[in-house]
């Protein structure tokens, strides 16, 4: 919920259910080519959750669809930085790991489009997780179609999209 209406002086109530809320989790990848040719953007989404045991596989994942090497620019999320991740990424040869400095959403430009595509999706009133897959998932595919969007987001933190010149 982003925002609601209410009496002037009375905060608004939502009801809820006690039962135990079912979830979406979503991860995102914007995909920068070296020479700044395009940019893209790759998501996974789960019901059960990512733990630092699956980001190998989610890593491996958008390097096939890649087809290229992987300079990987990571939050600080603890499971970001598990000695166990950390010894199974090293035995990638194709991908390099940056972490950002500790508490910098500013400087993520996920951060970015995590925040446009909530707030697409807020304020609505969903009957299902299914429902609220299919609404996250139709706004990702959105974003996703729209290179020039996608490089406004790597702009958003004060990055270049077209790093490298070209030697072409």
């Amino acid at each position: 919920m982003r925002r609601t209406w209410g009496r002037r002086g009375r905060t608004p109530l939502i009801a809820l259910s006690r039962r135990r809320r079912r979830r979406i989790n979503a991860s995102g990848w914007l995909c920068v080519a070296p020479d700044g040719s395009h940019t893209r953007l790759v998501f996974t989404t789960s019901r059960t959750g990512y733990r630092h045991y699956d980001f190998p596989e989610l890593i491996d994942r958008v390097h096939e669809r890649l087809g290229a090497p992987l300079v990987l620019v990571w939050d600080n999320h603890p499971s970001h930085r598990t000695a166990w991740l950390r010894h199974r990424l090293a035995q990638r040869t194709w991908l390099s790991v940056v972490h950002l400095p500790r508490y910098a959403p500013e400087l993520n430009p996920v951060e970015t489009m995590w925040s446009q595509v909530k707030t697409r999706i807020a304020n609505r009133a969903f009957r299902s997780v299914e429902e609220v897959e299919r609404a996250l998932r139709s706004a990702l595919f959105s974003v996703q179609r729209r290179p020039d969007v996608l490089s406004g987001f790597i702009r958003s933190v004060g990055l270049d999209p077209c790093p490298l010149e070209s030697t072409t």
